[in-house]
């Protein structure tokens, strides 16, 4: 009997922006005897200067999403793909047909050598995580190679490490996986389990807002076995002295920890040996991008090795995670290949960064690493008509925070940091937060304010901060005017179209007052316009519920606005460069 079949919604979605014919290979997870499709790629065409990089994208997915079977997307052949061959997960190789004109997606299981047509399930990805957890490892392994045979090295190394000489341990649930040496009492332990006493460990804690972008998963670390627990009476005895011979030559060696970052998705009802064997295969996936990274470096001339680094990435419209590996040290322009060949892969679009080091994920359990609260909008209940809201992650920055005491003057300053933050989590920039006084010393510099302004607690309002963006970041921006707050209202579908394009979060000053404009909604007529505010005069510590209780983060109606009072908006607009 062929196995049922779903696929994540995020995939039909991204069909609907292909517009041209191609192939390509789609990637899921086989559990319980149904096929879930999570993603595809295409393969890729030399339409490009860049140079085509042999990336085996199944290593950038977590360990248990494999490859499931071939697209077609306008390509109509009858004859069976050779791919079908490399599909070793399943005995029903899948073909998904997808038209262009008609939006039509048709699937197909090869069975008896032959294709036959099959009904298929869409759902979202939280119906996805209803049944699958995301597990994390990670680990650092003392490396040591001669720099000729590193390739050779890494081989060997994960070859040894695949051989179970290697443990994890769950710090929340206490639980240690030993492979063959597994405990009797974890032996029929399930993921599910194993999930539940992590929560509950977590839940006994007190934890700070987590915002709902920041990603959920199971922590692991890795241990080198040195021993066994076997009985080492049955260990072979080695009759023989070992050999030593000295060969005096130069060598040139390379000595390293190699970070291990990498990512797992279990079904809840996965058992503990098997996990074990899943994370073993995470681990392997890791330390093959890991070597990829090194294979290219190792053609680029008079090129010094540096050390890969894993980092985990979630496009935008994904509806999984995926990992690409970076040597330290490297600049975004010398690893622009390598993200090029990635966008271009996985369809993406050239215009925006989603591989970028600034567009890591942050993880739940990175928490503690928070300095301002991340996207404290998102526990706000939204209005029940049409809104649009700011795309992405941004920090809320308000007065007196790092140290400076700007209460009364500053908050214009700090919705231009949130902006810049905006820019920063969505890896357009990697320059950090600016300061006051650095933002008064670029409008002294570009003429805009005298030098008795740097120091000074002197307010700037929307036109500054739009000088200051396009001087400091390159952002370019547009300015939206109101005549009085009564105006604002009518200006809701500007904002609609600036949320909907841009996504950027807009600064508005008027009067003495600076705002900044995450969200705006509005019913059919585009009355009973209500605005989503970011309060930047709150003075308290980051704590989401007072913040959001008091209404220091919240959707306010058009009266928030003063009728006497101009209004200027400044518009970030989304660069055009990946």
């Amino acid at each position: 009997m062929a196995p049922r079949l779903k696929v994540l919604s995020n995939v039909i979605d991204r069909f609907a922006k292909l517009n041209a014919a191609v192939t390509g290979y789609l990637y899921g997870i086989v559990y319980e005897e149904t096929l879930t499709v999570l993603t595809f790629s295409i393969n890729p065409v030399d339409d490009s200067d860049d140079p085509i990089l042999p990336i085996d994208l199944q290593l950038s997915l977590p360990a248990e999403v494999d490859l499931l079977g071939i697209l077609y997307v306008d390509q109509y052949r009858q004859d069976i793909p050779d791919a079908f061959k490399e599909i070793d997960v399943t005995d029903n190789p899948l073909l998904i047909k997808y038209s262009l004109d008609a939006t039509e997606v048709n699937a197909f299981y090869y069975i008896h050598q032959k294709l036959e047509p099959i009904n298929y399930e869409v759902i979202d990805e939280s119906s996805l995580l209803q049944n699958f957890c995301y597990i994390r490892l990670q680990a650092n392994i003392p490396f040591l190679s001669e720099e000729m045979n590193i390739m050779d090295s890494l081989q060997d190394t994960r070859k040894y490490l695949a051989a179970g000489k290697v443990g994890f341990y769950f710090n929340e649930s206490e639980t240690y996986l030993l492979g063959n040496d597994i405990k009797k009492d974890t032996r029929n332990m399930t993921t599910k389990e194993l999930v539940n006493a992590s929560k509950n460990q977590n839940n006994s804690k007190n934890s700070k807002y987590i915002p709902l972008c920041f990603v959920d998963t199971i922590d692991a670390k890795m241990f080198l076995k040195m021993s066994s627990e076997n009985n080492l009476d049955d260990e072979p005895v080695h009759l023989f002295a070992p050999v030593v011979q000295h060969i005096k030559k130069s060598i040139k060696y390379c000595e390293m920890s190699l970070k291990i970052d990498t990512l797992a998705l279990v079904g809840y009802n996965i058992n503990m040996a098997q996990l074990y064997e899943i994370l073993v295969e995470s681990l392997c996936r890791n330390l093959r991008l890991i070597s990829f990274s090194f294979e290219n470096q190792l053609k680029t001339e008079n090129m010094q090795l540096q050390l890969p680094e894993p980092i985990h990435v979630k496009p935008l419209d994904f509806g999984h995670l995926l990992t690409a590996v970076y040597p330290v040290g490297l600049t975004e322009a010398e690893n622009q290949i390598y993200r090029r060949n990635l966008h271009r892969r996985f369809a993406l679009d050239l215009k925006k960064p989603y591989f970028k080091k600034e567009n890591a994920l942050r993880f739940k359990n990175d928490k503690e690493k928070m300095v301002q609260l991340i996207n404290p909008h998102e526990i706000i209940t939204h209005p029940n008509q049409n809104i649009s809201i700011v795309q992405g992650q941004y920090a809320y920055h308000h007065y007196m925070q790092d140290g400076i005491d700007d209460s009364g003057w500053g908050c214009a300053y700090r919705s231009l940091q949130t902006i810049v933050s905006w820019y920063r989590l969505q890896g357009y920039t990697n320059k950090p937060i600016p300061t006051h006084r650095e933002i008064q010393k670029c409008l002294v510099d570009i003429g805009d304010k005298p030098s008795s302004f740097i120091g000074s607690k002197q307010w700037i309002g929307s036109t500054e901060v739009g000088y200051v963006l396009e001087t400091l970041e390159d952002i370019p921006i547009r300015v939206l005017s109101a005549s009085s707050g009564e105006e604002m209202a009518t200006l809701a579908p500007d904002l609609d179209r600036h949320f909907r394009t841009q996504g950027t979060p807009v600064m508005i000053g008027g009067g003495v007052l600076a705002h900044t404009i995450l969200g705006v909604s509005y019913d059919e007529s585009f009355k009973n316009v209500q605005f989503l505010i970011l309060d930047p005069h709150y003075t308290g510590p980051e704590q989401v519920n007072t913040i959001v209780n008091k209404g220091w983060c919240g959707w306010k109606k058009s009266d928030f606005w003063k009728k006497d009072a101009f209004y200027n908006m400044c518009l970030p607009q989304r660069p055009n460069k990946f």
